[in-house]
């Protein structure tokens, strides 16, 4: 008979003072426990329990013998768990969806280290910038704007807020110049997030030094964050675009921030972490969302591995250029 089996039917007769509950926590039967001690009895040549019609109880040799085998399971069990839970950690699948305006070098900086605390989860990323349902059962983890997700029972934890900021190539202001002020921008070739630009307007709302400006274009070219940011690093125009999203591209120099006084109107650009709400969440799922909510709360400076090489802006005539 297995010896493990045996010290749990000891220690459960002996916590519950039963050999029946004893097997019904054990989910086994009342006979099997019986026969577990008394065959420990045999191996340890010494009665560990006393038995009588109406009652079980440690004789007093097994006291310290009670104590040890309950420290030994209790380790045991401790292992157990441990050894399960960094294979949950470690393995499966985690399906993330993310809106474009994170696919930058941050970013890229969060996938590589968290595969390098996680290599044996298979890290599946969608990019998109439309609604998602946490509960269709694609996706397990969704890092978007909060319009973007659909139910209000998930759970929601904000990463970053950050403001719509004016930017520009370097190739581009030394062509035509940096402009002075908001409405200065009118000249310009201005590359716009919808969102900006009102529904069949032919202005954009900004605020400089506290105050409203409108501006109307000669031309612009509209299109998600992902299209303006590699517009905008072509030499194409000034781009309204998230400062989270492009902080390293001013950084390293690739593109400039122009009219520092000057946001979109609806500067505020809020990106969540949301989860649905399950009592049992896979580990896996857990961790990443401690990870990730670390990462953004304390961004650190790029290694120099860590550093995104963009290329070099293009010259313009290589460029794409839309008039409107």
């Amino acid at each position: 008979m297995d010896q493990l089996y045996m010290l749990r039917a000891f220690v459960a007769a002996a916590r519950y003072q039963s050999f029946s509950k004893a097997a019904e926590s054990l989910n086994v039967t009342t006979g099997s426990v019986s026969k577990a001690i008394a065959k420990l009895e045999e191996c340890v040549q010494t009665r560990v329990l006393l038995r009588t019609t109406r009652s079980v109880s440690l004789t007093e040799a097994a006291q310290s013998y009670y104590l040890i085998c309950c420290r030994l399971l209790e380790e045991l069990d401790e292992a157990n768990r441990r050894i399960a839970l960094e294979h949950e950690v470690n393995g499966g699948k985690l399906r993330l969806v993310v809106h474009p305006m994170l696919m930058s070098g941050t970013f890229s900086r969060l996938v590589r280290r968290y595969r390098a605390i996680a290599p044996h989860v298979s890290l599946v990323v969608s990019v998109q910038d439309h609604a998602t349902n946490l509960f269709d059962g694609r996706f397990d983890i969704a890092i978007l704007p909060p319009q973007l997700v659909e139910q209000s029972t998930v759970i929601r934890r904000t990463l970053c807020r950050s403001r719509r900021i004016l930017v520009a190539s370097p190739a581009y202001l030394e062509q035509y110049g940096a402009p002075e002020s908001a409405s200065k921008l009118a000249s310009h070739f201005l590359l716009i997030d919808p969102e900006t630009r009102k529904k069949s307007a032919d202005f954009i709302d900004l605020r400089e030094g506290g105050r409203k400006v409108s501006v109307s274009p000669i031309s612009s070219m509209e299109g998600n964050e992902v299209v303006l940011r590699a517009a905008a690093l072509n030499g194409t125009g000034i781009a309204t675009l998230p400062e989270a999203m492009v902080r390293e591209d001013i950084d390293i120099g690739h593109l400039v921030h122009i009219l520092p006084e000057c946001t979109a109107a609806d500067s505020g650009v809020e990106i969540c972490l949301f989860y649905s709400h399950r009592e049992l969440i896979p580990a896996r799922l857990r961790m990443f969302v401690d990870f990730c909510t670390e990462f953004f709360r304390a961004p650190a400076k790029a290694a120099a591995d860590d550093v995104i090489r963009v290329p070099q802006p293009m010259k313009r005539s290589e460029g794409l250029v839309m008039m409107s």
